[in-house]
């Protein structure tokens, strides 16, 4: 039974998940009034969109687990910072306005993230192919027919052995003529 391919577009959903989910929740948060972070603050967000994004590159389903997941992330990315920042406690319940700002912050940052990664998920597959076309017809090694040669009639093993092989190393063959 032959093994399944890996799937790329999988891997890369969920590191552009990870990356683009930490990268907007900074956005999101910060534009809503909730402050940037720390450098604490901002490696507690990492870690924790780095979980989700290998969380995400497990997954298999289309549009409506990329959005549930990238929600999630910006859910726990908010509760990262929420916990990391001490001057985010201040701003009271989230049903205030300020707190209804973040959360449309937020989920503009998770619909922001969604066009983004299926727009580069449409394109990664005409761009391989064009990339592919292109590389193999470019063939950066020259083709040497070593054919041509023949053994020399008389001669020890370790001439023939130099007059056949191809050294990348040493002085140019002009030199032993």
């Amino acid at each position: 039974m032959p093994t399944p391919r890996p799937d790329h577009t999988a891997r890369m959903r969920g590191a552009a998940v990870g990356a683009l989910t930490a990268a907007l929740t900074v956005a999101g948060h910060g534009v809503a009034g909730g402050g940037y972070p720390t450098s604490s603050a901002l490696t507690l967000l990492v870690l924790c969109c780095a979980a989700v994004g290998a969380l995400t590159g497990s997954l298999r389903g289309g549009r409506i687990a990329l959005l549930g997941a990238l929600a999630a992330g910006q859910l726990i990315g908010h509760l990262a910072l929420s916990a990391a920042l001490t001057a985010h406690q201040a701003h009271g319940p989230e049903l205030s306005p300020r707190g209804l700002t973040m959360l449309g912050a937020h989920a503009a940052a998770t619909m922001m993230c969604a066009a983004l990664i299926l727009s580069a998920e449409a394109l990664y597959g005409p761009l391989t192919r064009v990339v592919r076309a292109v590389l193999r017809q470019w063939n950066p090694l020259p083709r040497t027919d070593f054919s041509h040669r023949t053994a020399p009639a008389t001669g020890t093993p370790t001439a023939a052995l130099r007059d056949f092989s191809i050294s990348r190393r040493g002085p140019p063959a002009a030199a032993f003529a």
